[in-house]
């Protein structure tokens, strides 16, 4: 769903498969639940919370298990994957840049 312009807050908000543009959350519980990244464009975020939900929440337990339970190796491996984040190596584009 597209939400433009729109205050949310007090609320829980899930982020999954949404669109939120030039939105404000304001003392909210925001959660990714692991389904379609959502778009986050202007948006402006005042003592909110973030949590992750489902497969998202599944996901950074098993990183964690990596991290923890595979030595250096698991280190460097889960290290490497936030490296590519920041490099924006798995492509990640907005909505609009996106070639269908």
């Amino acid at each position: 769903m597209k939400h433009e312009n729109q205050k949310f807050e007090n609320k829980e908000v899930r982020l999954d498969g949404n669109q939120y543009y030039n939105c404000e959350f304001v003392n909210c519980f925001i959660t990714f639940a692991g389904g379609t990244p959502p778009a986050l464009i202007g948006c402006g975020f005042i003592d909110c919370e973030f949590g992750f939900k489902g497969a998202g929440e599944r996901t950074l337990k098993f990183l964690d298990a990596i991290y923890h339970g595979f030595g250096d190796f698991g280190k460097t491996l889960v290290e490497g994957t936030f490296q590519n984040i920041r490099e924006n190596k798995y492509n990640f584009q907005e909505p609009s840049q996106k070639k269908d």
